[in-house]
């Protein structure tokens, strides 16, 4: 593998009130077309005086953009949103551009810029960071960004970098490195036949690999090796000991088990890596400090018999001490932080879910573990802490905050709840010495970005936009057609703070953003800010260039010095637009047009004022607020996991769901981070079993799939929580969308063979091919909104691999019958009408199908697949339970046992007596209305008005020599419901 290493050149940032009397390398975001209101030619010319090179990059080309050398050829368009063309009269305008970066820059050097819309020109003394100009009558943007330095080139992935320095102030970076099969790229290239095998689509991956890189005297040096090609490991951590010696941490999969490792690395390499935790669990998210004695300590998040806690070691000369847990509670705990002070004081921060929503937590070690402190611990979600200590002992805590009701009830039909990524503001909170809590004097609402926009000049303010409570009477007042929005156009969407504060007191606080609003075909662009605090007053946001990345993409930070800043970003060049089209094209040979570097920037805004003013948190504030569990909730849940189904009580309900998606898929703009799926099943859900996550795992490319393939092992915990390796394969109508779920990792998504005609109703090619596959790898799938433009006319079914139908997803509505409740139609159709795609027809049509039910997109709490397993729960027998069709669908934790004699729901047999179901239903509120149907006619209904509901039906009027199939559905007072899978009874008496 070749490395690629860049040498910086040594040089003095230009800063926010520091003039640029010496030679620095200068970079500056030129958006031309800001105001624009129509298509533009902005062709033309730039240069230079007092400079030395000057080169250019795009910001936001299209087909037929570009630059040749100082000649520039460009447009302003309409704004590319999914699904990838232009939006027409209807999408904004937006700027286009480019980053110019000029070396040997003074306060004397001029830019100049010839266009076809007028000329102009600006100094460098001009700009300082934060603060635009605008020039032809502000049609023309200027701001100062940080100058990018490319420090990967490679063909494989680099991320998770994390950063540290030593007292000679040497900085250490390490970093994954994922090495791509040789054939990925041909692998997820579309087919034009279906192959013999599928062989192929089960080759290995060239695995993980650690990687140390140095820094010293303005200069990258090459990378070292700290472990071997093809593991599977996850994140990094690094911390320089008292002898200047550098340990690496990094989470690693052998043998099943996810454990925390470490190397030092001195002057003849890394040395031999020393197991941290060797407990059976996941141990994952490694975070590291050196104290002021010069030992280093490491926290983690450990999961332990299906709950995750936060553990410390610290360093006890070569090796470490055993693992101490220091969260305290029965709940999930996340996102350890960790940071040293002076004074030998060492504090860890996490965020944990024991009060039913996300708070925050410390505990500071000197010479002991000292009480956890909530930072903050209101009913809203609080939750990613990043923790520094300033130069007066204080422990500052910067954490992102969401709405209240995060993860509960959201969809089409309901919205007591909110959606996952509804909005995020980031907060700021201090622990005094004395154990106060206090915030900066200067709030940093007005600073940070607002709602996201096209407008990259017009950052706004974190306070524009709409509450990120929740609405209630959003899916009272959802319109016709329209799928519930959840946030994503009308909150800010700051996430995941990256705090450090230098010697001098300077506050730096790195952020994710989706500002400006940009779209590529692997999905939403989220790019990194930063704002500084020196004591007196913010800075605007600084855009990072070459930051462009999923939403959880979090760069290495580094204070090198007072007023200084090093990050290290990880992109993968989603700025870019490729079209869909060409994308695919690529994938005829041998590239991928996006892939994840590293780059480094550095900042220099001059020292900050040690002295920080403070306010006291008010009384409101600082208290802690009430557990925010719903009884209902957690008692529903409780009696289902308890509750012995069956003829002979042998069976388990499995709860779970089929379907959700991420920040991964190409449409995942609302959905939140891939981290935050898992938090939710975990936490909010609180489900036994999960398929996550997204469109062909990211568009079928190697390395998202491999993350989320990863992430599926980390959180499964045998006999507690049974994750299974599922993505959405995504084929219009009508053969349509259909959620596949495997029990075995490393199996690709299948590429896919040209759509069939719709008027002409014949099998599929491509369904065919997706039936065999499933069938070599044991797998299944189940339609997805079946009555939509993504749903099928029914024109295959395979009752072996296709056994399940999503009858009803939260997003959207209910495929089940066209008189059913919250039942798509004509009139509100939610993702287009298509009335073959009803499953009463496809019953009717005599296939098997058992009912589940899923969120999709921002959709949360209301859609359930119960699966009713005998014995051991494991990856194999939950696919089994699907096979068998013992599973049923509901918006909420009802509790369903139908049987007929011996017969679960979803089997099929012949009796030779009436056909009888006994009926048991345990709701969330009163039924209101119980009804069975066969063949798709309502045979009998019930208003029972009771919770809880308990008969036996017996149909008297059965059809001698005829399979029928029988269901059930309930629906109580409060709109929720219940579907329980279908029997196929044939009778054969008299």
């Amino acid at each position: 593998m070749k490395k690629t290493l860049i040498a910086l050149l040594s040089y003095v940032p230009l800063a926010l009130s520091i003039t640029l009397h010496a030679q620095t390398t200068v970079a500056y975001r030129v958006l031309f077309g800001v105001s624009d209101t129509a298509p533009t030619r902005w062709d033309g010319t730039f240069s230079g005086e007092r400079v030395g090179k000057i080169t250019a990059t795009e910001w936001k080309f299209l087909a037929g953009d570009n630059i040749d050398g100082q000649l520039f050829h460009f447009s302003t368009h309409p704004d590319v949103r999914f699904v990838g063309a232009s939006g027409g009269s209807g999408a904004p305008i937006v700027p286009n551009g480019f980053i110019l970066t000029a070396e040997r820059v003074t306060e004397s050097s001029e830019f100049s810029f010839t266009t076809a819309q007028g000329d102009f020109q600006f100094r460098a003394s001009d700009l300082s960071y934060g603060k635009g100009i605008y020039r032809l009558g502000e049609r023309v943007y200027i701001d100062r960004v940080p100058a990018s330095y490319r420090l990967t080139d490679t063909p494989e992935e680099e991320d998770y970098p994390s950063i540290a320095s030593g007292k000679n102030g040497d900085a250490w970076l390490a970093y994954v490195e994922f090495h791509h099969s040789p054939d990925h790229v041909k692998l997820a290239a579309p087919l034009h036949e279906a192959p013999k095998d599928f062989d192929s689509l089960k080759q290995p991956v060239g695995g993980d690999q650690i990687w140390l890189q140095k820094y010293s005297g303005g200069a990258w040096q090459q990378p070292v090796a700290v472990t071997k090609a093809g593991k599977d490991q996850y994140r990094t951590a690094v911390a320089v000991d008292g002898s200047g010696r550098p340990w690496v941490f990094w989470s690693e999969n052998r043998g099943g088990n996810f454990d925390i490792f470490t190397s030092p690395v001195d002057l003849s390499g890394p040395q031999s890596e020393i197991q941290i935790s060797k407990e059976s669990g996941s141990d994952i998210d490694p975070v590291a400090v050196t104290d002021s004695n010069g030992k280093v300590w490491v926290a983690w998040q450990g999961w332990r018999d299906g709950r995750a806690a936060i553990f410390t070691v610290h360093q006890n000369g070569n090796g470490f001490t055993a693992p101490e847990k220091i969260s305290n509670s029965t709940r999930n705990e996340w996102n350890p932080a960790i940071a040293a002070d002076k004074a030998g004081r060492v504090a860890v921060a996490w965020d944990s879910y024991r009060n039913g929503n996300y708070d925050v937590y410390t505990r500071t070690w000197s010479n002991s573990w000292g009480a956890e402190v909530p930072i903050a611990a209101s009913a809203r979600y609080e939750a990613y802490p990043s923790i520094a200590f300033d130069p007066k002992g204080r422990l500052w805590v910067a954490y992102e905050e969401g709405g209240e009701g995060w993860g509960q009830d959201f969809g089409a039909y309901s919205s007591p709840g909110i959606a996952l990524y509804k909005g995020r503001a980031i907060r700021l909170r201090a622990l005094e010495p004395d154990g106060r809590l206090v915030t900066i004097q200067s709030s940093i609402d007005k600073t940070l970005v607002g709602i996201p926009s096209a407008r990259p000049d017009i950052t706004g303010s974190q306070l524009d936009g709409e509450p990120r409570d929740p609405d209630t009477q959003s899916a009272l007042t959802r319109k016709p057609d329209q799928a519930p929005e959840g946030g994503a156009q009308t909150t800010a969407k700051n996430a995941l703070p990256r705090l450090t504060i230098d010697d001098s007191g300077r506050i730096f606080i790195a952020f994710r953003t989706a500002h400006p609003l940009w779209w590529s075909p692997i999905g939403t662009v989220w790019s990194e800010y930063v704002i500084s605090f020196d004591g007196k007053q913010w800075s605007k946001p600084i855009y990072l260039d070459h930051s462009d990345n999923l939403l959880d993409n979090r760069p290495a930070v580094l204070a090198t010095a007072p007023g200084k800043l090093l990050l290290v970003n990880s992109s993968d060049g989603r700025h870019k637009f490729v079209a869909a089209s060409s994308i695919m094209g690529e994938r005829e040979g041998t590239k991928d047009p996006y892939n994840n570097d590293l780059w480094s920037q550095e900042l220099d805004l001059g020292p900050g004022d040690q002295v920080l003013p403070v306010v006291a948190l008010s009384q409101s504030e600082k208290t802690p607020s009430a557990p925010t569990w719903e009884s209902v909730e957690v008692n529903g849940a409780k009696a289902i996991r308890e509750y012995k189904a069956g003829p002979d009580g042998s069976y388990h309900i499995v709860r779970g769901e089929f379907h959700r998606h991420s920040e991964i898929s190409m449409d995942g703009g609302g959905d939140g981070t891939l981290l935050d799926q898992w938090r939710y099943v975990l936490d909010a859900v609180d489900v036994d079993w999960i398929g996550c996550c997204d469109h062909d795992n990211g568009a079928g490319r190697e390395y998202s799939w491999w993350i989320i393939q990863k992430l599926t092992d980390v959180f499964y915990a045998p006999g507690k929580f049974t994750p299974l390796f599922a993505y959405e394969r995504s084929v219009p109508y009508p053969e349509g969308h259909r959620n596949v779920l495997f029990a075995q990792r490393g199996i690709r998504p299948l590429p896919r063979l040209p759509l069939s005609s719709e008027n002409d109703f014949a099998h599929a090619p491509d369904t065919q091919m997706l039936y065999a596959y499933l069938h070599q790898f044991d797998g299944v799938s189940a339609s997805h909104t079946s009555a939509t433009s993504m749903g099928t006319d029914w024109r295959d079914n395979d009752p072996k691999v296709e056994p399940v139908v999503e009858v009803y997803q939260g997003l959207r509505q209910n495929y089940e019958i066209p008189d059913g409740p919250r039942t798509i139609s004509e009139k509100d159709s939610i993702g287009g009408w298509r009335p073959k795609g009803f499953i009463s027809l496809a019953l009717d049509k005599g296939y098997r199908l058992g009912f589940e039910s899923s969120s999709d997109h921002v959709s949360t709490h209301i859609s359930y697949a119960n699966i009713l397993v005998k014995g051991n729960v494991t990856r194999e027998s939950l696919l089994d339970g699907f096979r068998q069709r013992h599973v049923y669908a509901a918006t909420d934790e009802i509790l369903a046992d139908v049987r007929s004699g011996d017969y679960l729901a979803g089997d099929e047999f012949s009796t030779s007596t009436l056909p009888t179901l006994n009926i048991k239903l345990d709701g969330t509120s009163k039924f209101a209305k119980v009804v069975i149907i066969r063949d798709g006619k309502y045979v009998y209904s019930a208003a029972p008005g009771t919770q809880n509901v308990q008969f036996t039906w017996r149909d008297n009027q059965p059809v001698k020599g005829k399979s029928s199939y029988y269901y059930v559905r309930g629906e109580q007072d409060n709109g929720e419901i219940v579907w329980v899978s279908p029997f196929w009874i044939t009778y054969t008496g008299n």
